[in-house]
Formats: C-alpha cells, structure tokens, sequence
C-alpha cells in the first residue's frame, strides 16, 4: 500500500535489522510409528496422525483397495505438531509397503535418528526489515523482506493456497500485522527460493518465525523512541481491542513495571494467530553466560473459553515447545545431511529448565478461536526482549546465544 520506498526517503529517521531462524525439526517425544493389517478385502491401520483422509487414500493406492476398505484406527500422537501430517503419509507408506510385502502385519517404530534426520523440517528463514520513523518515534513507513521456502508449494494443497505464487503461510504474522497493516505506506516482500530439502507445517507455522520478527522489531522501536515496551504498544494498538486486551492482561498479571530482584529483567510480545490473541511477559535472567526463563505469564483471548483447564494445559505446552526452539534447537546441512541425530545434540527443553507458566483468560463471547498454536509464537521474542533489557544485547537470530 502507498509508496514505502518514498515514505522512507522522507522519514526523520530510519532502523534497519536482519533476522534468521534455522531449520527445526518436530521432535515428538514419541517417534513415528505405524502398525498396518492387510487382509484380502480389508487393511487395517493403527497410528497417531494428523491425515487419516489421506494416509487412507495412499494405503489403498498400495494395497489395491478402495478407500472404504481402508480402516484407520486413530491413536493417541505421542506429540505431533505437524509432523504427523505429512502430505506424502511417509511413515505410514512405509509400514503399508513393508505389510505388503511381507504377507505379515507388520509394527514400524522409527528410531530418535530417523525422526531427527528423516526430513520435513521447519523451513529456515531470513527477514529484512527498514521501518522509517517519524519525529515522535512512531513508524510511519515499513519495507519487509521474507526469504524462505515455501511449505505449500509441490503439495495437494498448492492449487488452493497459494496464490498469485504467494504462500501466504510464509508471510502470516507480517503481511496482515496491525503495525504494517496501520501503516499508509507499508511493503512486505516474499522470495520462495527451491531446495531439495523436505518442509513441513510446524506448530504455528509461519507465525512461529514470523512473531519473533514482527515483536522485536517493535521493541527496536520503542527503544529507539525512548519508550517503555508496553505502552509503545498500547499507543501503536489503540483501535486493536483485542491485542489490547491480551497485552494489558498480561503485563498487569506480571507486574510489569515493577522492581524485580537483582540480574532479572522482562520482555513482552503480543500476537494474533489462528483466530485467537495472545500475550506473553517473560522473566529471565542469565546464569553462567546461558539465558534462564524463570516465569512465563500468557494472556489469551481464544473468543468463548470452552474448556479452561484445556486452554491452561496448551498454553504450558505452548512455552516449552516454544522455548526449546528459542533457546536450543536448531538443523544444521551439510552435503546434504542432517548433522544433528538426537536429543544430545538437537535439544529440546529439558524438565529442570521448565518455567513457572500462569496462564489468564480474556472473558469473551466471540468465537473460538485456537489454543493449540498460538502460544508459540510470542515465547521467542518475549525472552530475546528481556534479555535485551537485561543485557543491552539485541539477538536477532534463533536459537538465541549471548555474545560473550
């Protein structure tokens, strides 16, 4: 919309930043697995997955059955995330081919090495961001450029979701953000570069690169404007009720502003995804030169809370999850290998790491939205803008690592 390149020019002042992520594997505490029966005229199927239409619809182009023949016995996940909804039913194929050919019903446990080196990861991303300034600090242009792969392109789902050669689940968090979106003169660019190497969905998609961006973008701002984080917000926000109603919930649960003992320091994020609103304010401090996340308060608004305990429950999920992949996890290739091969050397969060997690709900009567996502995505930027505030350093790449 408008001229981003011209509003820029004529900007008082200017803030550009680069930001990376890595690729990240799901790493399900239960590793795939599949058990297939093949009768005559019958195939039965038992796993966790996310895609019983088509891993029924890829058992019966291997078996030679219809569809209807096809019975898929639906398990608890062991942890999914996305892995366990593979277009191509990867796991699932193998059982039913090694089922096929051996006459015999057949159990396929993939080992920690087949799951951490077996592919469809979460893409790697770089981010480019120039957000002009105006004379009280406020942004009044924003040039955005989101470089990675697209998880969308080469799938059943392509002819549906992408659009005009978008993936819109690329740009989800950026594209549609009320910061960009509030802006008359705002450009947001998507470059989908072609690999070889396998992506897939995962938890929270493109929102759980994007928010970590978007959110310390904007506490670059604020701090470049001389501003407290949150009341940056609320001012950039106002005719946003309901990330203003997550933001103030949150930030007053945890007592922002408030004096906290010495070596602490907060950090907030707020973010919209999956038709839900969520805040977050971490505290961290940094023991032996690693970062420590000592409580996690989240506020949501998720419309009519229809299970509260479920809401609370996914939202702990939500911060480890999170968590692991903001302070650990990370792929590395190398001649086209997976370097990493289990949890020793692609970490995860560990129990004694957990923080202390309260989570507050926005009484509502709108719609429900989601709960098994959108607490990803503020978890990163909220813990790199508290150690920001902590340390003064600005980490703008995943997993965060200070710098001696």
């Amino acid at each position: 919309a408008g001229d981003a390149a011209a509003a820029l020019a004529r900007a008082s002042r200017s803030l550009e930043a680069e930001y990376a992520v890595p690729y990240l594997a799901h790493a399900p505490m239960e590793p795939l697995n599949c058990t297939v029966r093949i009768g005559p005229e019958h195939c039965e199927i038992w796993t966790g997955t996310q895609f019983q239409t088509i891993d029924q619809g890829v058992a019966a182009a291997i078996t030679g059955l219809k569809p209807e023949q096809i019975e898929v016995h639906t398990m608890f996940l062991g942890g999914g995330f996305g892995r366990r909804a593979t277009p191509v039913a990867d796991f699932v194929t193998e059982a039913v081919q090694v089922a096929k050919a051996s006459g015999k019903a057949v159990k396929t446990v993939w080992t920690r090495e087949d799951d951490i080196r077996g592919g469809f990861y979460r893409p790697s991303y770089l981010h480019r961001a120039r957000i002009g300034l105006g004379l009280e600090g406020m942004p009044v242009a924003w040039s955005h450029v989101v470089v990675g792969q697209s998880i969308i392109t080469g799938t059943p789902f392509e002819p549906m979701m992408l659009k005009n050669g978008v993936d819109d689940t690329s740009v989800e968090g950026v594209a549609d953000s009320p910061y960009v979106k509030g802006l008359a003169d705002h450009r947001v660019e998507l470059h989908s570069p072609r690999t070889q190497v396998p992506v897939l969905w995962w938890r929270s998609v493109g929102h759980s690169h994007n928010a970590f961006v978007m959110e310390s973008l904007v506490d670059e701002l604020a701090a470049a404007a001389g501003r407290d984080p949150v009341d940056y917000r609320r001012a950039l926000l106002a005719s946003h009720p309901r990330h203003l109603g997550v933001l103030n919930l949150a930030a007053d649960k945890a007592g922002w502003g408030t004096k906290l003992p010495a070596g602490r320091a907060r950090g907030v994020a707020v973010h919209e995804s999956f038709g839900s609103w969520v805040a977050q304010v971490a505290e961290v401090s940094v023991e032996s030169g690693n970062i420590r996340v000592h409580r996690v308060v989240c506020a949501i608004d998720c419309g009519i809370a229809v299970n509260p305990a479920g809401i609370q429950a996914q939202l702990e999920s939500a911060v480890a999850f999170g968590l692991g992949a903001a302070l650990y996890s990370r792929l590395d290739l190398s001649g086209g290998q997976t370097q990493q091969s289990n949890f020793h050397d692609y970490r995860v969060l560990r129990l004694n790491e957990m923080p202390v997690v309260e989570a507050h709900i926005v009484p509502s009567r709108e719609k429900p939205g989601g709960v098994g996502e959108p607490g990803v995505p503020p978890v990163a930027p909220a813990v790199a803008n508290a150690i920001h505030a902590l340390t003064g350093q600005r980490l703008r790449e995943l997993p965060l690592q200070l710098k001696a």
